[in-house]
């Protein structure tokens, strides 16, 4: 009978196990230590309001992805950057979205009242020609997310592009979800191109990921200036909403590009290494350009799910988002991925 190792170790005598947390796609290397000491340094000074036009985060990140103000808006995180954009779009028709994606836009878009249309993947891939012919019925509102989540797969450049010059053509708001955009390589093609001049094109994007803020939640539009416009007026109803350390800590990390580039790496070798070691025990997986990997585990998924939970080992079922009998692993540390995939192994021997 196979000897089931723990997956952690005590941290002391007596004291619970410390869990493996591979269930949110969260950096485990942590943000850049020149953010977390300005995050720190403005604790001295949490008597006062954060500035509420968030300027120097604003200059930071037009400094960083080369556009002017008036195309960026920046919010509590993503999520609320979406729903400000539901809100301020609410009265203008329907949306489209991909089944099977990541849950905050079917969300916020039902919870202002928006009609929305969600438009099937394609063999786990966004299907550009699909998500064109909606678009031609001339909704308010269009989000893709690429790299996709859960899926981890990217469009290619034809895609994007045809994506963007419909928007412009139809007058619909495509907004391209890129909060995983600085994990992928160079085969990945970003909107930011279309974002930064004309219309009807913006990206969303996240300090949360590949930054390691998650707990400060920043993140920001890039784009259409009449978006963003239409955001500052939902603003303007809730002031100080992005933190005075999240701002301090996003403008310091947009600058410690050296730190991002060693998260790159670092990433990209442990997603390699948990893709050879799923190679070895024979499970399927899709291509990811992420900070995680979508495993195919046909009846067991779900199973499998809550026994690693049960070992201290947290991944995410996907069923949730669409995709059943796949589990959502992110990749952690080198030691993470040995400790995931011992369970992992276990998990499945258990069930033969």
């Amino acid at each position: 009978m196979r000897t089931r190792t723990p997956a952690v170790h005590l941290v002391a005598d007596g004291a619970p196990p410390v869990p493996l947390l591979l269930h949110r796609s969260e950096n485990p290397w942590g943000a850049s230590p020149k953010a977390v000491e300005a995050a720190r340094s403005e604790l001295l000074r949490v008597h006062r309001y954060p500035d509420p036009r968030h300027t120097a985060l604003i200059d930071a990140l037009c400094a960083r992805h080369r556009v002017t103000a008036d195309r960026v808006a920046v919010g509590n995180g993503v999520d609320e950057v979406i729903m400000m954009l539901a809100i301020a779009s609410r009265d203008l028709g329907r949306a489209v979205v991909n089944e099977a994606t990541y849950q905050g836009y079917v969300k916020s878009l039902t919870a202002v009242g928006l009609e929305v249309v969600q438009v099937p993947l394609e063999h786990h891939r966004v299907g550009p020609e699909a998500l064109i012919e909606e678009m031609r019925r001339g909704p308010a509102l269009v989000f893709v997310c690429n790299p996709h989540n859960p899926a981890g797969t990217v469009l290619d450049a034809d895609a994007v592009r045809s994506l963007c010059e419909t928007a412009r053509a139809t007058g619909s708001h495509l907004v391209l979800d890129e909060a995983y955009a600085e994990f992928a390589d160079d085969s990945f093609t970003s909107g930011l191109p279309w974002a930064r001049e004309g219309s009807g094109v913006s990206v969303l994007r996240t300090l949360s990921k590949a930054y390691g803020l998650a707990a400060l939640r920043v993140g920001a539009l890039i784009g259409c200036p009449d978006a963003v416009s239409r955001i500052e007026t939902v603003q303007d109803a809730m002031p100080y909403h992005v933190n005075r350390l999240a701002q301090a800590a996003a403008c310091a990390a947009l600058g410690d590009q050296e730190f991002l580039e060693q998260t790159r790496v670092r990433i990209a070798t442990a997603r390699r290494a948990l893709c050879t070691s799923l190679d070895r025990l024979g499970i399927t997986y899709l291509p990811s350009q992420t900070n995680f990997v979508t495993v195919h585990l046909p009846g067991s998924a779900s199973r499998i799910t809550r026994q690693l939970l049960a070992d201290h080992v947290h991944v995410r079922d996907a069923s949730d988002m669409g995709m059943p009998d796949w589990m959502r692993i992110s990749v952690g540390t080198p030691s993470d991925v040995l400790v995931l995939v011992r369970r992992l192994e276990a998990a499945l021997a258990s069930q033969s």
